[in-house]
């Protein structure tokens, strides 16, 4: 047998070149004096928000959804879809138009005031789609 030397500086490590097992034993004075939480207790997104998902990535949805829950006029909501056009890169100009698209828009835009219709949704969207600054290479 050869003679190894081996420095450790901190940490927590073991060597075991011949083992066959190892045992780590944790021994504790007291239980932990919050439980951890229940995962199928936690709150779970809403169907629409899922399916919303798909098209937009889970970091950025909150605030999506937040930002459409804001806008009172279809002008306003054409604005976000298009920054969301802009940012996501699931979602493209031909989707952002489509009524499948637009109706999951629809359920979080609960401060819409007027022009709740898919049509003009679609047709404001044009319009922001259209007007939006040009990007220069």
């Amino acid at each position: 047998m050869s003679d190894i030397t081996i420095n450790i500086n901190g940490g927590n490590n073991q060597i075991l070149p011949n083992a066959t097992e190892a045992v780590q034993n944790f021994y504790g004075g007291h239980f932990p004096e919050h439980p951890l939480p229940d995962p199928s207790a936690q709150e779970t997104e809403p169907p629409e928000a899922q399916k919303l998902a798909l098209y937009i990535n889970k970091e950025n949805l909150g605030r999506y959804l937040s930002l459409i829950g804001e806008c009172r006029s279809a002008t306003e909501l054409a604005r976000v879809v298009v920054e969301m056009v802009e940012q996501e890169p699931r979602l493209f100009p031909e989707e952002m138009v489509k009524e499948r698209f637009i109706s999951l828009l629809l359920p979080f835009a609960s401060k819409l005031e007027k022009g709740k219709t898919i049509d003009n949704i679609r047709a404001r969207i044009n319009d922001a789609w259209m007007n939006r600054p040009k990007k220069r290479p």
